[in-house]
């Protein structure tokens, strides 16, 4: 029998016409069904309150350089714990590592949304916020069957919200005299466009090029509570970012007996900088912070260069396709050169992160079970970040397990994806703040023949 190592070797499978059951089921396919629901999930991304890429979210750890980071995790990658560097089913687009784009030999649509709750709390206070934003929307269109294929994609980047206040006593008495208030908001999002190639029976190769752009305020305001006035003085920075990044990626492939398939990959960001623009000026609120009083600027929008953080990504899995997989990923993200934006001379650390996922699939061709069809994915996923909040050199870690489902519509090229993720970040013990989160995500995942021909034996 024919080795399996992509969808489109299961012909053989208990005697079955691959190619004729594929056309039968994609020409039977409620096209207008699929179609508005696609059309529905995009209309949600867009209707949510985040569509610059920020969230609704406040998260005091989102002031470090350009915000707190997304990953670039489609919906299934999301049930695994966010792993994807070596692993593919070809059914899903992998946005993680390019290089693994070729195996899919189908056009696909993928979009996802979040919703997410967080309950934060410091030494003083407890806040619950519900927050939610688009996930990503891809498509991924074969160029040379099972040699080229390319994606087209936009995704968040990068979010930045939060508001922090602190007093400062100026008098002998002991009077809080002194408010200082800490304000951000906006966010960076990404238009991508990736190419995978195969090379050999083995080997791929890919590179992703990015557009980032967005906009980013950070305010410091001050106000003098002792001497009667009724205004305060903020100092606003608006930080303008348009700019080209790069990744590549790679991975390796190796067909061992019993269908069993051993995958290695890699991933690394070529990009360390990005070109941007800021503007600084003086304003004078009224007490409501709403009526500005007087505006000064500072000086014309004047450019600088953001540095990012750079990640590289390993990772290995075995699976057997079209019944399970099971994988390690590995990420290095060196934040040496990002301004910690808290006026510190300390330089922030390498994070580290280490996931584990696995996918199961009882039976895909099963006609009789609905459950049988469904692929179940689980995964957890241990980061050491870089948020040191109080400045005590304990860095906050993230903690999280997630679990998912992926529930076929009509055939295996069309699918709703279901997962929910419980996580935790820092503690009050170490770093005098802590987020207990729990987010779900929804995605669907469409996929038909495209600049194709069918053939039926």
């Amino acid at each position: 029998m024919k080795k399996i190592t992509t969808f489109a070797d299961l012909k053989d499978i208990k005697g079955r016409n691959f190619n004729r059951m594929i056309y039968n089921q994609l020409t039977q396919l409620n096209n207008k069904v699929l179609a508005s629901l696609g059309l529905m999930l995009i209309l949600i991304a867009t209707c949510l309150p985040s569509t610059n890429a920020q969230t609704i979210v406040n998260s005091p750890l989102s002031y470090i350089g350009m915000g707190e980071l997304y990953t670039p995790e489609t919906p299934s990658n999301s049930m695994m714990g966010g792993i994807g560097v070596s692993n593919s089913n070809g059914i899903y687009s992998n946005q993680i590592n390019p290089a693994l784009l070729v195996r899919n030999h189908y056009t696909m649509f993928e979009a996802g949304v979040n919703v997410e709750l967080k309950d934060m709390q410091d030494y003083r206070q407890r806040q619950q916020v519900l927050g939610g934003n688009y996930q990503s929307v891809n498509l991924t269109v074969p160029v040379i069957q099972n040699r080229w294929t390319m994606s087209f994609g936009v995704r968040p980047y990068s979010s930045v919200n939060y508001e922090t206040r602190s007093y400062r006593r100026l008098n002998v008495l002991g009077v809080d005299s002194l408010l200082y208030t800490y304000k951000g908001d906006g966010g960076v999002s990404k238009l991508s466009i990736s190419n995978g190639v195969r090379i050999g029976k083995e080997l791929y190769i890919g590179l992703e090029m990015g557009f980032l752009f967005g906009v980013v305020n950070r305010n410091v305001g001050t106000q003098n509570l002792s001497d009667g006035q009724y205004y305060k003085i903020q100092l606003e920075n608006q930080s303008q970012y348009n700019d080209i990044t790069f990744k590549a990626g790679a991975a390796w492939r190796k067909v061992l007996k019993d269908d069993v398939v051993l995958n290695l990959g890699a991933t690394m960001d070529l990009s360390p900088t990005l070109n941007s623009k800021v503007l600084k000026r003086f304003v004078t609120y009224d007490l409501g912070g709403l009526n500005v009083i007087n505006s000064d600027t500072l000086a014309k929008a004047q450019s600088f260069t953001q540095q990012l953080p750079v990640s590289s990504r390993i990772g290995f899995s075995v699976e057997r396709l079209a019944h399970w997989m099971v994988g390690v990923d590995y990420v290095r993200t060196d934040w040496s050169k990002v301004d910690n934006n808290l006026g510190r001379s300390t330089t922030l650390p390498v994070s580290q992160q280490i996931s584990i996922g696995a996918e199961y699939t009882p039976d895909f061709e099963s006609i009789s079970n609905f459950f049988k069809r469904v692929t179940y994915r689980v995964g957890v996923s241990q980061t050491t970040t870089p948020y040191d909040f109080v400045g005590n050199g304990k860095y906050a870690k993230d903690q999280s397990v997630t679990f998912g489902m992926a529930l076929p519509l009509r055939n295996f090229l069309n699918y709703i994806n279901v997962s929910y993720q419980l996580g935790k970040r820092g503690s009050l013990a170490d770093n005098m703040l802590e987020e207990q989160y729990q987010r779900l995500v929804i995605g669907l995942t469409l996929g038909d023949i495209w600049f194709r021909k069918v053939k039926i034996d």
